[in-house]
């Protein structure tokens, strides 16, 4: 879930502010199975202090957040709560000029994050007997994102098309450690969850209106691959964004129909609904 929320909020010069700050929170639910639910929220914020002769601008992160899923069947009932801590650092580099008809801003972030997941399910077994299981997993994970973007800034009809925006984000686990129970009788040799990931996601804005403050819709594309179920999800649909003008966006609403594709086992889950929210204060006015 959270590779939907943890956008780059990396950005500098005339684009963001040496302060930035995210508040983040949505929701996805199961087409097939509507308690297959889970929500998200959390903070992020930067400081990039330094800022070289070339252009780019160095700083620190931390981020806060917690996922909390619930799923059920006739057979099989979960529910568990993922808590995230982390902190890093941040890499930026606006460019005015890119081309001729463009700016561009390339950015880098880097985090540690602490990740706790608490679980409890219970299982109706052979025997129609009640089986409860407990499981508590700590890792400590790097996580890294590469983002670009394009921004029309001159040319023809410069309100068509005026962004395009690529992320690249890979996680990888560095250290786990799991604990996992059946009927408070310890498993032994339980495997850990992998919680390996990797995502490409682009989003092009159709077009700009507005002066002062400008509104952008946009068509949101991405692909996901999570090592733990070895899954491979592509996801589509629309976000609407804020920001001021040269800014970079202050809010973000998108609605993501989210699919898992290749070969695979059909399940009520296969298919999800995602909207979620980005709120950056910082983008307004008056952060330096």
């Amino acid at each position: 879930m959270l590779i939907f929320v943890l956008a780059p909020w990396t950005a500098q010069g005339q684009f963001r502010n040496d302060i930035n700050v995210s508040l983040f929170a949505g929701g996805t639910v199961a087409q097939q199975n509507v308690n297959n639910r889970g929500y998200w929220y959390g903070v992020y914020a930067e400081w990039l202090p330094i800022k070289t002769a070339a252009g780019f601008n160095f700083g620190f992160c931390v981020l806060a957040s917690q996922v909390d899923f619930k799923s059920n069947d006739l057979m099989n009932k979960y529910w568990g709560t993922s808590t995230d801590f982390g902190a890093g650092i941040v890499m930026g580099k606006y460019s005015e000029f890119f081309s001729p008809n463009f700016a561009s801003y390339l950015g880098f972030n880097a985090l540690i994050k602490r990740s706790k997941d608490v679980g409890t399910g219970q299982s109706i077994i052979d025997n129609y007997q009640l089986g409860t299981y407990k499981l508590t997993q700590e890792d400590w994970l790097l996580s890294t994102e590469l983002n670009f973007n394009l921004l029309k800034t001159y040319g023809w009809r410069d309100q068509l098309f005026p962004r395009t925006q690529l992320r690249l984000v890979a996680q990888v686990p560095l250290k786990s450690k799991r604990e996992s129970f059946w009927n408070d009788e310890p498993i032994l040799n339980s495997a850990f969850w992998n919680k390996s990931s990797f995502s490409v996601e682009l989003k092009q804005s159709i077009c700009r209106t507005g002066y002062y403050t400008q509104f952008e819709p946009k068509v949101y594309a991405g692909y996901y691959n999570y090592h733990g179920d070895k899954s491979h999800w592509l996801a589509i649909g629309p976000e609407f964004a804020l920001h001021k003008q040269g800014k970079d966006d202050f809010l973000a609403i998108y609605f993501l129909v989210k699919k898992q594709v290749g070969r695979f086992e059909p399940h009520l889950n296969q298919t999800q609904f995602v909207i979620g929210i980005n709120f950056i204060p910082t983008n307004l006015n008056g952060w330096y």
